[in-house]
């Protein structure tokens, strides 16, 4: 099962996406949580509990961009560890690497992480529970 999970974590990350293929997103749960990321359209990311709609749907850009299905933002991060979405700009602070189940942020080589509450914000990568992600749908 972990082996499939990382697999799938891979292909989201290597499948490059064009406007008519959003359809094609994923659902990244928190593996601690078992809670969904998800945005909304004033740029906010968190978790909440999973429930297969848009802004918890993420495809993948043609450079390792994550896009969200409902406003079209791409996942973004900063050297403080914030992260939201911005329009999609092919910048590396919104490139994204999946290494085992974790999501690495090119410009800063922190990994995604989530809090219990709901916060999402990219820390040094630390192998931790939190830090795990795995793709749905």
């Amino acid at each position: 099962m972990a082996a499939g999970a990382v697999i799938a974590l891979t292909a989201l990350m290597a499948t490059p996406v064009t406007a008519s293929a959003s359809a094609q997103g994923k659902t990244l749960v928190q593996m601690a949580t078992y809670r969904c990321l998800d945005s909304n359209g004033s740029g906010q990311v968190y978790t909440l509990p999973c429930n297969g709609g848009p802004y918890q749907r993420w495809a993948t850009t043609g450079d390792g961009g994550l896009r969200n299905e409902a406003t079209g933002r791409c996942l973004d991060s900063n050297g403080a560890g914030q992260v939201y979405t911005l329009p999609c700009n092919n910048g590396s602070y919104q490139k994204w690497t999946a290494v085992a189940h974790t999501l690495r942020n090119a410009a800063t080589r922190n990994c995604l992480d989530a809090r219990t509450a709901g916060g999402v914000y990219a820390p040094s990568c630390n192998g931790g529970n939190y830090q795990q992600w795995s793709p749905f749908g």
